[in-house]
């Protein structure tokens, strides 16, 4: 008994640590959401708020006009647009699957020039026609 209990606990442990990093899509920010609509020209609809999100992140974002994001920018089949606000940056990635119907937007935060990117809200984009019920 005491090895199937020793040996159940680290997928227990592992399976509780990988739901602690993802939030439900209902608690992603409108600020957040409203920025990404902005920027892309198309309504975006979060599936995933990762819980690196913070609320200085939503603070920082949605004080900065729509027209500080950079331009649009293409490579190998995705698009980017970057914001940079002192040493803290953002990018906002949109890629589109050979096979998806609609594309996705990831939006990720570099606390500073070196650190890895981690991605903060991510979710699907549409054309505002499409998101109006018939």
């Amino acid at each position: 008994m005491k090895t199937i209990i020793a040996l159940l606990l680290p997928i227990l442990l592992m399976g509780a640590s990988a739901s602690a990093q993802n939030k439900t899509a209902p608690s992603a920010p409108p600020a957040i959401v409203k920025v990404i609509s902005g920027v892309t020209g198309k309504q975006f609809t979060p599936d995933t708020t990762f819980a690196a999100l913070k609320e200085e992140d939503e603070t920082f974002i949605a004080k900065e006009p729509v027209a500080n994001w950079g331009l649009a920018q293409e490579s190998g089949g995705m698009t980017y647009y970057n914001l940079v606000i002192g040493n803290r940056s953002y990018q906002l990635l949109v890629t589109k699957a050979p096979k998806a119907v609609h594309p996705t937007a990831t939006l990720l935060r570099y606390e500073t020039p070196q650190s890895k990117p981690e991605p903060i809200a991510r979710g699907t984009l549409m054309t505002k026609e499409e998101e109006k019920p018939k």
